[in-house]
């Protein structure tokens, strides 16, 4: 027998089934108010009420800060205005979440209710700040993209061979997609209008220097139809959740296209396409150069310097 327990005295027979049952009943009902009483004001940790509820931040009348002091006011001020009490929120010194008792009220009754809190909080000494709390609306974000391509590109999410791959998902998460940057695709040109490029171009920051106009739109030849471009700018930008093609690493940016590889090429040339637009264009991605590795023989002269 532990220490600390009392004995039960010995029935020579167990109860019978009513006795049972009256007991059980009698618990049941015992309890159920106490449940209520929990789900109306939600608790400190919880904080969840059915009702109208206010945060509010105290300030010690006595000066002396401490947190019995300050637990005390909140008791008496939420009693003033009608409220409960739930404790302190979190670990926030001096912030405290009053809810409304437990109870259907009806809406007049609940405005007449809320106008009074508003009164009584707005006008006490120790209240340095108060707010009625509401419904948030907050999405999870997700990485779960409807594009076909999206399992195939194991540079972006490796399923096969998790941790081989350049780890943006994770930031993907934390919602850093490129928004708000502008990255500019200088090469054969972007073909522009297809359709995991169109929502993201950005036509303000393209040219055309083989062309010598606005537009970057590949022209196709027969050797190799001058793909390249566009398919870098879809590397970068590609919209997602369009169920087309694949996804961009930065498809939350805007991407633009300066053409210049379809035509000869100079020093001059290349210095233009390294900062045209340079105050739209945040970023120039240039995936080509010399026909070595691009400074033994030949890289970039004076001017592209």
């Amino acid at each position: 027998m532990p220490k600390g327990r009392q004995k039960v005295p010995h029935l020579d027979a167990p109860l019978g089934l009513p006795t049972c049952l009256w007991l059980e009943l009698a618990g049941l009902f015992l309890l159920v108010p106490w449940v209520m009483g929990l789900a109306g004001t939600g608790g400190p940790d919880g904080q969840g009420t059915g009702g109208p509820s206010w945060a509010v931040h105290l300030e010690s009348l006595e000066g002396d800060g401490e947190e019995e002091t300050l637990e005390q006011q909140a008791d008496a001020l939420a009693q003033a205005a009608g409220l409960v009490n739930a404790g302190r929120i979190g670990e926030l010194q001096g912030h405290y979440l009053f809810v409304q008792p437990a109870g259907h009220r009806p809406a007049l009754e609940v405005e007449a209710i809320r106008q009074q809190v508003e009164a009584v909080l707005a006008g006490h000494e120790a209240v340095r700040w108060h707010s009625e709390q509401r419904l948030l609306r907050r999405a999870k974000r997700s990485v779960h993209f409807n594009d076909p391509k999206y399992p195939q590109q194991w540079h972006l999410n490796n399923r096969r061979s998790p941790g081989r791959d350049i780890n943006v998902t994770g930031v993907w998460e934390r919602n850093v997609t490129g928004r708000g940057v502008t990255v500019v695709v200088v090469d054969d040109g972007v073909e522009h209008t297809i359709q995991d490029i169109a929502p993201n171009y950005s036509p303000e920051g393209s040219y055309d220097l083989n062309s010598n106009d606005p537009d970057p739109m590949p022209h196709p030849d027969v050797e190799n139809g001058n793909h390249h471009g566009t398919r870098c700018a879809g590397e970068i930008a590609a919209v997602p959740n369009n169920s087309f093609c694949a996804v961009g690493v930065a498809y939350g940016s805007r991407i633009a296209g300066i053409r210049v590889l379809d035509g000869p090429l100079t020093d001059s040339m290349e210095a233009v396409a390294f900062n045209k637009h340079y105050q739209i264009n945040d970023i120039y991605s240039c995936s080509w150069g010399p026909d070595d590795d691009g400074k033994t023989v030949d890289g970039p002269h004076q001017l592209g310097k």
